[in-house]
């Protein structure tokens, strides 16, 4: 059986492509994420030293706020959840590129109540996946909703669906 080049597959070229783009995005977001832990830390370190506080005394403070979830590392953990939801979200719009096909067109589904007004106008739109990369996908901060977004692309040959209604 012949090896198939990505060249020769601009759908497996694409969704390769896909896959990095979320990867080095996904690497941007969790630097962001660490390096304002990073400021808190300093911040929280300075103060308490500034208190008079020994560093005996605020290691045993971080090491409780880390084991409990406390202000600073539960706020980091809070800010991650988001972001992997979302990736894992983005990953499965991926999958399903795989399976339509980059030729195909995609139509934009608002799956929840409370639907964002930008996802709201984009309910049933259908696009390219290029034109859908250039508006912005589902999750990738495009949006009102951002990472929160529990929108869709299906492919465009699916039923057009009522526009969800905001709770």
């Amino acid at each position: 059986m012949a090896k198939v080049n990505d060249f020769d597959n601009p759908d497996r070229l694409i969704v390769r492509e896909g896959i990095e783009k979320e990867l080095a995005t996904l690497e941007i977001i969790l630097a962001a994420k660490i390096g304002r832990t990073a400021l808190t830390l300093e911040e929280y370190i300075q103060m308490r030293l500034s208190q008079g506080a020994t560093l005996d005394a605020i290691r045993a403070d971080l090491l409780t706020d880390l084991e409990e979830g406390g202000r600073i590392f539960g706020e980091f953990k809070n800010a991650l959840q988001p972001t992997f939801a979302g990736s894992t979200s983005r990953f499965r719009d991926i999958g399903q590129l795989a399976e339509t096909g980059i030729s195909k067109t995609f139509r934009w589904v608002a799956v929840l109540v409370n639907t964002c007004p930008d996802c709201l106008e984009r309910h049933n739109q259908i696009k390219t996946w290029i034109k859908w990369e250039e508006e912005g996908l589902p999750r990738s901060g495009a949006t009102v909703c951002g990472q929160n977004c529990k929108c869709v692309l299906v492919s465009a040959e699916a039923t057009a669906l009522e526009p969800v209604i905001r709770g």
